[in-house]
């Protein structure tokens, strides 16, 4: 269950070498982590990565991930989410 998003980097790298324009359509912000995380993979890092068990899913995670920056979209402030959160606390402890 938590394999795709350990994999999320991974999957951005993975997608730059595998996706022709992937890289395009990356964030300025995107852009700079993936030189921090080690820019896209080669070839044989690709090869390896999408033999991991997990690797599909995290490549959709990453799809998924990527559809959700919307910057013209309106989100809610933190006071929407404090009950949610609250209750995640409680019921942790």
């Amino acid at each position: 269950m938590t394999e795709p998003v350990r994999l999320h980097v991974a999957a951005k790298r993975h997608l730059c070498t595998a996706e022709p324009g992937y890289f395009d359509l990356l964030s300025e912000a995107s852009v700079h982590t993936l030189r921090v995380q080690g820019c896209p993979m080669t070839a044989e890092q690709a090869r390896a990565f999408e033999a991991l068990p997990g690797a599909a899913d995290a490549v959709a995670v990453r799809r998924r991930d990527e559809q959700a920056k919307d910057p013209e979209l309106a989100t809610p402030g933190f006071d929407h989410f404090r009950p949610l959160l609250e209750a995640l606390l409680i019921e942790n402890a």
